[in-house]
């Protein structure tokens, strides 16, 4: 949860910031924001992360196959 006291402590010294480190300031949060959206983009899908399963057509109904035929 994020602490509000804290986020007031922030505003308020970006506040007494002159207007270049404002600027500053907010190109830098721009680039963070950036940063992460590149990061949520390239995402690996949950299927590559196994490498059994990479490139294999897994569906439910084989999985029952074979899990009847070992026992």
């Amino acid at each position: 949860m994020v602490n509000t006291a804290q986020i007031d402590r922030i505003l308020l010294e970006i506040n007494n910031l002159e207007e270049r480190d404002k600027i500053l300031f907010f190109h830098k949060i721009e680039e963070i924001s950036n940063d992460f959206s590149d990061q949520q983009d390239n995402d690996i899908p949950i299927e590559a992360v196994f490498g059994l399963w990479k490139n294999k057509n897994i569906t439910k109904e084989t999985l029952r196959e074979k899990a009847w035929m070992k026992n």
